[in-house]
């Protein structure tokens, strides 16, 4: 059953890559975890020098808060571009399929 499946499955996969962009999507989430991990170590290799510096309202170091909070903000905006970047790629995509 399942060496049956396999021949019938392997088009149909490549041409649902070729209609939408498969590897688009891919390098844009390569470039999203890029850009993450690279936040990540540009603060901790800073962290010492920021946590002389305390975060006024909630008397936090700076370098704790922006290791704690930062990768979060830096992963839920590059997440906001790839989404936009994505969706202007479909809408093109479905422009060039009314053609």
């Amino acid at each position: 059953m399942r060496t049956q499946l396999l021949p019938d499955l392997a088009p149909t996969v490549l041409a649902l890559e070729r209609r939408y962009g498969v590897g688009g999507l891919r390098r844009g989430i390569l470039t999203m975890l890029a850009a993450w991990i690279g936040y990540f170590l540009l603060i901790n290799m800073f962290v010492r020098s920021l946590n002389k510096v305390m975060v006024p309202v909630l008397d936090l170091p700076l370098g704790f808060f922006l290791a704690m909070q930062g990768a979060v903000v830096i992963f839920v905006i590059v997440l906001y571009f790839l989404a936009k970047q994505r969706a202007a790629t479909a809408t093109i995509r479905v422009r060039k399929d009314r053609r």
